[in-house]
């Protein structure tokens, strides 16, 4: 991948890249580390890397932010609102609190990234079977934070939930209740699952912080600036 390529990779990609981070870490400061850092060892595997195949990105990102875990002790909790991170994804984490942490990465790499099982399982190193398992249940958690009333009771009115609360939609069949919910044409979905999809929907499609955009383009700039200053310096000998 030359470099026009990789950054155009990247960037299409870094709000995704950006959300998963967070949602492991669950700390602004932390994130944008882990993200500086993914993209610093993109960049020095970017001859191996595939501009259409995201897995290995995630996957890089993914043990990059297990490592801060592990070596900072990050207290997992989910911080309050300030001006640097989206209220959607504040609250989007607030409902991943109780999850196991396996469970929470499942959840975020389909609902607001949009991977496939098959991807999801090359990510976490877990079979399919555990993976539909695993979301099945995330979903199941999920919608009865948002409506403790509600939950498995109004499954009936639309066949895709039934099959959505089983964890064994397709990425397309999902894909339609995200145009649903954004045309608003869901009236006999119960709010529950309207307001989910639509804080997916929301999420998934916004961008990282202008700030931290920056960052991370001075960070891309400067390792791609000193790989050519390198490169000249060798042939100057």
């Amino acid at each position: 991948m030359d470099k026009s390529h990789f950054n155009t990779f990247i960037f299409s990609n870094a709000n995704k890249i950006y959300y998963y981070v967070f949602c492991i870490l669950k700390n602004y400061e932390q994130t944008i580390q882990i993200v500086g850092k993914t993209f610093e060892e993109c960049w020095h595997k970017r001859k191996v890397l595939s501009h259409s195949d995201l897995t290995p990105v995630f996957k890089i990102a993914r043990d990059l932010a297990k490592n801060e875990v592990s070596s900072k002790s990050a207290s997992g909790r989910v911080p309050s609102q300030n001006d640097e991170v989206d209220p959607m994804l504040i609250r989007f984490c607030k409902l991943l609190e109780e999850l196991a942490p396996i469970q929470a990465e499942i959840f975020c790499l389909r609902s607001l990234l949009r991977m496939s099982i098959d991807e999801i399982s090359k990510i976490v190193g877990l079979g399919i079977n555990n993976i539909q398992s695993m979301l099945a249940e995330a979903r199941k958690l999920i919608r009865v934070k948002v409506d403790p009333e509600g939950i498995l009771k109004e499954f009936s009115c639309h066949e895709l939930l039934t099959k959505y609360y089983a964890g064994s939609t397709s990425i397309e069949e999902e894909e339609q209740f995200r145009l649903y919910v954004s045309r608003m044409d869901l009236s006999e979905i119960p709010e529950t699952d309207r307001e989910l999809f639509g804080m997916f929907l929301k999420i998934g499609n916004s961008e990282i912080p202008i700030s931290d955009s920056e960052i991370l383009s001075n960070k891309i700039k400067e390792l791609q600036t000193t790989q050519w200053g390198k490169i000249v310096a060798k042939f100057k000998k």
